[in-house]
């Protein structure tokens, strides 16, 4: 229907039916949320996938990273197509990393994060600088039968690793509820389980990353921009004491 955002366009239908190699029963197909691109979750005869239009017009090298991640025996959905813009992956069912910690507050899921960066920071083949996953914000994880699986790789390049830490710690202190004592568990959690499996101490050392991205989120969430300022400059003092 003209107008209707939630439509696949013709392009988006011709990427789905290559992707599946074979006629196909649309059962039902929703538009999920997504903050920078187009996202539906269709509902085929054959099976549930994943179709994304990339709007940042980095699908090429999401397609790529997802394949490197896979051959590295790191977590990640499998992609099955590329046509432009267009992707077509597979449908992980489980529930967003996001609702586990700020509803669920999951200490096994805050460590599995923990361990799934550290394994894509080691796995990832990388040219001179480690690959880092960029966007490593709660929502773009899932956990699914006892796993952590890491969505939306569009950003993925060289950089530094305590980066991509810092990013997940602000994530989970920088959501609702903001800055309770169980947020400052869950996030140190994941940062000692990021440094075991990566066999380096790192509590310390992610801390300035932790602020730096407080002060970012201070920037994106003016309402709360004093209240991420002040955790920031406490937390480049020290984390606090949860005794």
């Amino acid at each position: 229907m003209a107008g209707d955002l939630t439509a696949l366009d013709s392009y988006g239908w011709e990427a789905l039916k290559k992707s599946l190699n074979q006629r196909l029963v649309m059962n039902r197909i929703r538009l999920v949320p997504s903050k920078r691109n187009r996202v539906w979750v269709a509902e085929t005869d054959v099976r549930p996938v994943v179709v994304k239009q990339s709007l940042s017009g980095r699908a090429g090298n999401e397609f790529e990273e997802l394949l490197v991640a896979r051959k590295a025996g790191v977590d990640v959905p499998y992609p099955l197509f590329m046509d432009g813009d267009y992707l077509i992956l597979e449908y992980v069912q489980g529930d967003t990393c996001d609702t586990m910690i700020n509803h669920l507050f999951s200490l096994e899921v805050a460590e599995k994060i923990g361990i799934w960066l550290a394994r894509f920071h080691e796995k990832m083949p990388s040219d001179g600088l480690p690959r880092i996953r960029g966007d490593s914000v709660l929502s773009n994880f899932v956990f699914s039968e006892g796993k952590v699986f890491g969505l939306d790789l569009e950003d993925s390049g060289p950089g530094d690793p305590l980066d991509d830490l810092g990013q997940i710690g602000a994530s989970i202190l920088g959501s609702e509820p903001f800055f309770t004592p169980i947020k400052f568990d869950l996030c140190i959690r994941l940062i000692e389980s990021y440094g075991k499996e990566a066999r380096v101490d790192v509590v310390e050392l992610a801390r300035p990353y932790v602020s730096k991205h407080l002060r970012l989120y201070a920037k994106a969430k003016p309402l709360f921009g004093r209240t991420f300022v002040s955790a920031a400059k406490s937390i480049e003092r020290g984390w606090p004491d949860l005794a």
